[in-house]
């Protein structure tokens, strides 16, 4: 009879370590949730939802606000060292067709502060005009954005319509 009691204690000791553990994998379950979350959701600085498209020129001169005025266009920002821009770079290559079909610009702007461009620019390149800031990232600091890869849709108005890190959501309007 001890033996059996013993054996009651022993089962429900670890059954009670067993919820501690799953509480504490709940939890870090959450936290981890509510930072993808946070890493997906835009941040509040940058252009707002409706704002027009700030006046600007590249630093070549290559382009300007009156190039893309009068028509919708879609600025994409990406940088050399970023990890999840070559997969938002492909994906903007693979719907170029379809984008560009619908009649909107596509502008990359690519900035790099150790001049490693050239794994990213030939497949923005396929999307359109590209746009390559050495170390300045003058067209981030217009456009008030800080992280890449950001896409930026601005209607035939000049207003944007949508924004994000995924180039999906952006197009999809999520």
């Amino acid at each position: 009879m001890a033996l059996l009691s013993v054996a009651v204690i022993v089962l429900t000791v670890l059954v009670l370590i067993d919820l501690v553990l799953s509480a504490a994998i709940i939890r870090r379950l959450r936290e981890t949730e509510a930072k993808i979350t946070e890493m997906n959701t835009p941040p509040e600085s940058g252009i707002m939802l409706g704002e027009p498209m700030p006046e600007f020129e590249t630093d070549g001169g290559e382009l300007t606000h009156a190039d893309l005025a009068g028509g919708p266009a879609l600025v994409g920002f990406f940088s050399a060292g970023c990890r999840h821009c070559p997969t938002q770079a492909e994906r903007l290559a693979d719907r170029a067709p379809e984008i560009t079909g619908t009649g909107v610009r596509v502008v990359s702007v690519l900035t790099s502060g150790d001049g490693a461009t050239e794994d990213l620019a030939p497949t923005l390149r396929k999307a359109g005009t590209v746009i390559v800031e050495p170390d300045s990232a003058a067209m981030m600091a217009t456009f008030r954005e800080g992280a890449t890869p950001t896409f930026l849709m601005f209607g035939g108005d000049g207003r944007l319509l949508a924004r994000g890190h995924d180039l999906g959501a952006v197009l999809d309007g999520k």
